[in-house]
């Protein structure tokens, strides 16, 4: 046998040698799909590899929701969101674990990206981020002891790099999405044995969608005396939740069953609870009575309040609302909202001076392109200074030699670009307490938003070499000594202003007296709209309100009152208070007329109102370019060329609007009448229920704002004619400054009175020479 055929038989008979593993799997997509690869390890977190299996599950019990929104995006090269969670003893103790559900932009690269999940400040959770082609579910183990009864705080963190691009541009792209019905914590059905307290009424959660529901069942709901109990609960359950998306929903029968993030609580006397919960408690028919209770139906517990009559269910009620009560007397120091990382929002009533460290941003060292960061402050309803005023940023910064000129830092006010530093150094450099002026026109009463973002360029970058992206060298470096000053502004209530109404709940905020309370009717849709509507002013105004129901809205005379209702229930005279036109009532949502042409009184009519249509869109485009030019020249926009403030137009809603919220004088000018209204009761408590959310209800403002569905944002009607209410002892110093806002504001008068001052400054001088015998 020749050498050659040996050779060969030997390499048949052998067994095969496995190949290297780079050679054996050279493109491994393994972690793109979520799933580890063969072999590693998958630490303390739980991949589930079927979502489809997991989504299907959203809503069961044992689920503590986390997310208070519909959806929840961590944008750019860096970004995270912080949530309060409260829970029960219960709760606290069995909760065994966190889920969330997650996906992210193809173009993050998984081997540079993490997810970092923090509970009470300990890392629970790190993950590289490798989810673009669907929703995984993660779940890590908590460790005992973790929680606590009460308040804990979870976190989410993302760091993102970019597959293959380098550019500030691309940072844009970089994403992960958290599916609020995915993200919560694994808590086991069950109170441990403990019955529940009122103070676990903070604990209700959240259901899927973000959103915490209560359900108000009285069977004797269209009694005028259950009225000012059922709004009176409803802010005393609210300002206990706390929950930024809160509703209400008021019915006579009891709910099938109760899901995540809903409560239910039965409430009317005995006698008309009696035929609802046939082992009603005894001591209803003698007494008050606050308690828990099995609901009929096996369906968990619920909260009762009863008596023998409505004065004893007032007082089973105040033992709910009671804790939650506060004095005028005593001043806010912070808004109680429930929104981005903080719970308590600063309130900033006058010239302060706030440390970074104190508004919860901590120092950062960042490696990327597109730096971000930012905090909220809260502004009292009297606020007066957008045309004129300016806070000032001092910044504490860093930056290294790489970065190039061209970069620069901008400072956002609720979304709005507000101020913009240039970086020109080449050298690198250190900033030692800045000073970055910010204009405070886009700042409203209320919690507001200030976001601050360095874009950050170097040579390499230009290059884009690979792995450029993931370099851990910083570039850029924020202090926590860095301060936000706020100057002196001025401080005088305006009216109408339903951004300080959505903002602090003003006027109704600062009174003593019951608010004047209209409803059209006292159904389940009305009383519905009513109890969210007051539940979301509460909260605002950080304490409940007391309303006087009325019977006649013509009755309420001059008394702030809110007024709701279907808009052809409300009288005329209402209507015209809140500049809604009389035709309103009758048009809006009506029964279009047969026929698909619109034919005026007289053809003869026609072609000059095609013709004045015609005319009138050239002017308004000749307008509207001379506007832009003088926005974008001097700053100035058409409305400030004024003498006086104009006056506010009458309003006749869309047809594609559903529910609107306006406000109005009353008919002597000495009070505010604030109405809800909508085409029909479906459609108030539908539009309520939208406007409650938390994104929506901040952006209420001007004299009217009008919603409408499947619409992403509000319609806002500004207000131009205002009414001054004096909120401060009178002072030169604050008349001053209202003058000088109240002048920037109207331009030509403060240019009218300028030019009447040099008049008098020439008279007198001449006079003055006259005196001293010059003629000349």
């Amino acid at each position: 046998m020749s050498a050659r055929a040996l050779l060969l038989g030997l390499a048949l008979a052998l067994p095969p040698v496995a190949a290297p593993a780079q050679e054996a799997a050279p493109f491994d997509m393994s972690r793109e799909r979520g799933t580890p690869p063969a072999g590693e390890d998958a630490g303390a977190a739980t991949v589930a590899t079927r979502p489809e299996e997991q989504a299907a599950a959203t809503g069961l019990p044992g689920r503590h929701y986390i997310i208070p929104a519909r959806s929840l995006l961590l944008e750019g090269e860096t970004a995270s969101r912080s949530f309060p969670v409260y829970l029960t003893q219960h709760q606290a103790t069995a909760a065994q674990s966190i889920g969330l559900g997650y996906s992210n932009a193809i173009v993050v690269a998984p081997e540079a990206s993490k997810l970092t999940v923090l509970v009470n400040g300990t890392v629970v959770g790190d993950l590289p981020v490798r989810s673009p082609d669907g929703v995984t579910d993660i779940r890590f183990d908590l460790p005992a002891g973790l929680l606590r009864p009460g308040m804990n705080r979870v976190t989410f963190t993302a760091q993102h790099r970019h597959r293959t691009d380098c550019t500030i541009r691309s940072t844009y792209d970089l994403w992960t999405a958290l599916d609020p019905a995915r993200t919560f914590l694994a808590v086991p059905p069950g109170d441990g044995g403990s019955p529940p307290m009122i103070d676990d009424i903070a604990a209700v959660g959240l259901d899927p969608a973000g959103r915490t529901r209560f359900v108000l069942v009285a069977p004797e709901m269209d009694q005028p005396a259950s009225t000012s109990t059922l709004m009176r609960l409803s802010q005393g359950l609210a300002l206990l939740a706390k929950m930024p998306n809160q509703s209400f929903e008021v019915t006579n029968r009891l709910p099938a069953a109760t899901g995540p993030g809903e409560m239910t609580v039965v409430l009317g006397t005995a006698g008309g609870l009696s035929a609802l919960l046939p082992a009603l408690p005894a001591a209803a028919a003698s007494g008050s009575v606050s308690t828990f209770v099995d609901a009929p139906a096996g369906g968990g517990k619920l909260l009762l309040l009863s008596g023998p009559d409505w004065s004893a269910v007032d007082a089973a009620v105040e033992s709910v609302v009671s804790p939650t009560e506060r004095s005028l007397a005593l001043t806010r120091q912070a808004l109680s909202v429930h929104r981005r990382d903080a719970e308590d929002v600063p309130l900033v009533a006058g010239e302060a001076t706030l440390a970074f460290s104190a508004l919860g941003v901590r120092t950062s060292e960042f490696s990327g392109r597109r730096f971000q960061t930012g905090f909220d402050i809260g502004i009292p309803s009297d606020f007066y200074a957008d045309a004129y005023g300016e806070a000032t940023l001092l910044l504490d910064a860093a930056y290294s030699p790489e970065v190039l000129p061209g970069s620069h830092i901008d400072i956002y006010v609720n979304g709005n670009i507000a101020s913009t530093v240039p970086i020109a150094s080449r050298n690198g450099g250190i900033f030692r307490h800045l000073p970055i002026r910010v204009t405070m026109r886009h700042f409203r009463p209320g919690p507001n938003r200030i976001d601050i973002e360095a874009i950050l360029m170097i040579e390499a970058d230009a290059v884009c070499a690979p792995g450029a992206s993931a370099r851990e060298e910083p570039r850029f470096a924020l202090f926590d000594t860095s301060e936000f000053q706020m100057p002196r502004f001025a401080r005088i209530a305006r009216l109408p202003d339903l951004a300080a109404l959505a903002g602090t709940g003003f006027p109704y905020s600062r009174q003593e007296d019951p608010v004047a309370l209209y409803l059209d009717r006292l159904d389940g849709d009305t009383l519905s709209a009513g109890a969210t509507f007051l539940g979301k002013l509460a909260v605002s105004a950080g304490r409940t309100l007391r309303v006087s129901p009325e019977a006649s809205a013509l009755s309420i005379g001059e008394r702030n009152a809110v007024l709701i209702g279907a808009i052809s229930q409300l009288p005329q005279p209402v209507l015209a208070q809140a500049h809604l036109s009389g035709e309103s009532a009758s048009t809006w949502h009506a029964p279009a007329p047969s026929g698909e042409t619109r034919r005026t009184a007289e053809d003869g009519n026609a072609m000059q109102e095609w013709q004045s249509r015609i005319r009138g869109g050239v002017w308004r485009r000749w307008l509207s370019a001379l506007e832009d030019w003088l926005q974008e020249t001097f700053d100035i926009s058409l409305s400030s060329l004024r003498l006086l403030p104009g006056s506010d137009m009458m309003v006749t809603p869309p047809e594609t609007a559903r529910f609107l919220v306006a406000q109005g004088d009353s008919p002597g000018g000495t009070a505010t009448w604030t109405v809800l209204a909508a085409p029909t009761g479906a459609d108030l408590r539908a539009g309520m229920e939208t406007i409650a959310g938390d994104e929506r209800w901040h952006e209420i403002g001007g004299y009217l704002s009008l919603e409408t569905k499947d619409v992403d944002a509000l319609d806002v009607r500004e207000a131009a004619e205002v009414r001054f209410v004096p909120t401060q002892p009178l002072s030169f110093g604050n008349l001053r400054l209202i003058a000088a806002n109240w002048m920037s504001s109207n331009i030509l008068s403060y240019a009218a009175a300028f030019c009447a001052l040099a008049v008098l400054l020439g008279m007198a001088t001449s006079g003055l020479l006259r005196r001293f015998g010059r003629q000349d």
